[in-house]
């Protein structure tokens, strides 16, 4: 998308210009028509970046993500989605001095001192940028940067009226799905751990159990508790408490790998759903969290507290489970089953 200088025009050129113009704010009405109707995040950015790289002909289009707690969670969902386009995250102090905090376009053909907004396989290739800075609850938080190899595309000192409304729309549209997302972890996060919760669970593991089934492969869960959890609750207090249940929870995802989920069930119990584990793959994994509990102790005021926990596994490697509910029970029973062995060895 580029502006040119204003320059004197004949009638022919003026009559070009104006059409020009309309067609660059019918390309940006048709965007934001089409954009504003997704709610999924990840959908949200991918078609907007898309489809600006394609109407106006760019080479890279990208999202840069300040690096406020807001947009880690962003980020974190967007990966949790699938998002396929190129987004970077850096620090606000960095974002803010590269756009001189300004909420208009920023137009560059020096791309040295912006390198770390380009991503690394296109910071040789592009010869000039705009940078659009998106605006959400009065501050900037991010930005639309629209690449090309020409580098007399974009130049300080151009016109960019069109950028303007551009990043105007950009910023409307990412503050309103990100609401849509906030009011949607509401209801699927635990507000503890920041964990995905029983409710959500209730409805991805039908949709893991199935999927499986459809493709042949093997889905495992675990389902955990906390062998200690009252008597820490009861000797250290509740803040003990909730502390310990936030260390659990960073530690199981840190095991864990991309495509696993953790949930946090009730009180002190978690859900690990595992697609494509065997029933074998779980308990490697059950046993790795164990022994790291053991050698990485939960600190609490200078007090060092060595997190224990018991599991059971339930996996379609060793039954055709009918629905997801009996494959959650069974694994519930076996947790107990291994509770009281270890109980009755004491």
């Amino acid at each position: 998308m580029s502006e040119d200088k204003l320059y004197p025009l004949n009638v022919s050129e003026l009559i070009e210009h104006a059409r020009n113009n309309e067609r660059i704010a019918r390309t940006l009405f048709e965007i934001e028509v089409e954009v504003m109707n997704l709610s999924d995040c990840a959908a949200f950015f991918d078609r907007l970046t898309d489809m600006v790289r394609e109407r106006f002909a760019l080479d890279d289009v990208w999202l840069v993500l300040s690096n406020i707690e807001a947009n880690a969670r962003l980020a974190e969902t967007l990966r949790e989605q699938g998002a396929l386009n190129t987004i970077l995250t850096v620090a606000t102090v960095d974002l803010l001095r590269l756009v001189e905090n300004r909420r208009e376009p920023v137009l560059v053909d020096e791309l040295a001192r912006y390198r770390q907004l380009i991503p690394p396989t296109s910071r040789d290739r592009l010869g000039s940028l705009a940078i659009l800075p998106l605006v959400m609850d009065d501050r900037i938080v991010g930005a639309m940067i629209l690449g090309t190899r020409d580098r007399e595309r974009y130049q300080p000192g151009m016109e960019f009226f069109f950028l303007h409304q551009l990043a105007v729309k950009v910023s409307i549209g990412f503050s309103s799905v990100w609401a849509r997302e906030q009011l949607r972890l509401l209801a699927t996060r635990d507000a503890l751990t920041g964990l995905r919760n029983r409710r959500d669970l209730d409805l991805a593991l039908p949709q893991e159990l199935s999927r499986a089934r459809r493709y042949g492969q093997p889905l495992s869960l675990l389902f955990m508790d906390c062998d200690d959890f009252k008597q820490i609750n009861d000797t250290h207090g509740h803040d003990c408490g909730d502390a310990y249940l936030r260390f659990l929870a960073r530690i199981f995802i840190s095991l864990l790998r991309e495509d696993d989920s953790v949930f946090r069930y009730a009180g002190d119990e978690f859900v690990v759903v595992l697609p494509n584990q065997t029933y074998s793959a779980a308990q490697a994994i059950a046993e790795r969290m164990e022994a790291h509990l053991q050698q990485v102790p939960f600190s609490w005021r200078q007090k060092a507290l060595v997190a224990s926990i018991s599991y059971g596994i339930a996996s379609t490697s060793q039954a055709n489970w009918l629905n997801a509910e009996d494959m959650l029970r069974h694994a519930d029973q076996k947790l107990y089953a291994l509770k009281r062995e270890r109980k009755a060895a004491l």
